[in-house]
């Protein structure tokens, strides 16, 4: 059975059963069909009335399939519920259905309790019947909102008790809410100056391997350069284009503790790496994530590796929404340490979040290493980036 079943008699049911009984026995004494009729029924009432609160919900299926939508905040959306009933009718119940706040009912009277919503729907199901219920909701902040629990409150015919039925497994129907983001300047400061294989109008170095078309000759190009076939077509000197190529690729790493608990900037830096998320998806830059949130598996804290391309942007986008205060965490050194020892730095790597001292020996050994370390600063409800500043003594004592 998937549901856990709690009944509630009224007191009143047993003291009407009583009375049943000693009718029916007061009726053997007075022989009168009139008050053994009475009895009876009372009996009958009571025997089916508990009956009926036993037998309640046997049958009655849930159709659990996962379910995972994801929005951005102001969307609509709705919880799916679909119900059948292979057993005795349910008639006036009411379903409760339990949630999590970063979706809020669009309609309909509702409560709040800390940072879940219940909301309250009538039904009524007869036998083989089926029905889907719709709950209509807004997305209204960044976060994961599942749906914790349904229960299901049958009265019965005659008022006499109630039966409880609580679905018993997880439920796996999840509505993500993605952050907003703000705006984050200095985007163009990411640029690499060392060789690669990503194309880039502004590099200063080119893929000698492959020529991508040819112009008119200049002073200044060197004679190794000149297309001799195409000036012999064009009557003029022409001269070899080669595509600009540079390295490409960032990580961002995000700090999300202060002191022993999470920080509360934490709305903040989520809003900020996701504008950088989507600057890089719209620019073909690959990207990587590092948040020291704890997970399982090789690599101890919140990884996605360097990548490009719509799932990629939406792994990472749904780390973010899902990242909350009561997170587990782990020290921002020893995220730094791992990923300094086990994993390829990218050419370019982000700072962001509170500022640790015991993180500067690994980001002194990226900058001698020849990375771009940039550092994300907040100021008021916009961010900007700029390069990392460590004092001069300290690299140079480690120079």
């Amino acid at each position: 059975m998937q549901w856990k079943k709690v009944i509630i008699e009224d007191k009143f049911l047993s003291i009407l059963a009583f009375i049943g009984i000693l009718l029916i026995l007061v009726s053997f004494y007075l022989n009168s069909w009139l008050i053994y009729g009475s009895g009876l029924m009372i009996v009958l009432i009571g025997a089916a009335n508990s009956y009926y609160l036993k037998h309640i919900g046997e049958g009655l299926l849930f159709d659990n399939k996962r379910v995972r939508n994801r929005f951005f905040i102001g969307d609509p959306g709705e919880w799916s519920l679909s119900i059948s009933n292979h057993g005795l009718p349910i008639m006036k119940a009411a379903l409760t259905v339990y949630f999590d706040n970063a979706v809020v009912p669009a309609s309909g009277e509702f409560h709040v309790h800390q940072s879940n919503i219940d909301i309250s729907l009538p039904i009524s199901l007869s036998k083989k019947e089926k029905i889907v219920i719709k709950i209509p909701f807004s997305a209204q902040k960044r976060g994961l909102s599942r749906i914790r629990k349904i229960e299901l409150h049958i009265p019965h015919f005659f008022g006499f008790g109630d039966t409880i039925l609580e679905f018993k497994d997880v439920i796996n129907m999840e509505a993500i809410v993605y952050p907003k983001t703000v705006p984050v300047s200095g985007l163009d400061k990411h640029k690499s100056l060392n060789p690669g294989i990503s194309p880039s109008w502004f590099s200063v170095f080119e893929d000698n391997m492959g020529p991508i078309g040819t112009r008119d000759y200049l002073p200044t190009d060197s004679f190794n350069r000149i297309n001799w076939k195409a000036s012999a077509r064009k009557m003029t000197l022409q001269t070899k284009e080669f595509e600009r190529i540079t390295e490409a690729g960032a990580v961002i790493f995000v700090n999300v503790v202060d002191g022993y608990s999470v920080t509360d900037q934490l709305e903040m830096l989520m809003s900020s790496v996701a504008e950088m998320a989507y600057y890089f998806h719209k620019s073909n830059i690959p990207y990587s994530l590092c948040v020291n949130i704890r997970s399982a598996g090789a690599t101890p804290f919140t990884y996605i590796p360097l990548g490009t391309g719509r799932d990629h942007l939406q792994k990472l986008l749904d780390i973010l929404a899902i990242a909350d205060y009561h997170s587990p965490t782990i020290p921002y050194e020893r995220m730094l340490f791992f990923y300094k020892r086990h994993i390829q730095p990218a050419p370019v790597i982000i700072h962001s979040g509170i500022w640790m001292e015991a993180s500067e020996i690994y980001f002194r050994d990226f900058l001698r290493d020849g990375v771009l370390v940039l550092s994300l600063k907040h100021h008021e409800d916009s961010a900007y980036l700029e390069p990392l500043k460590i004092k001069k003594k300290e690299v140079a004592a480690n120079g």
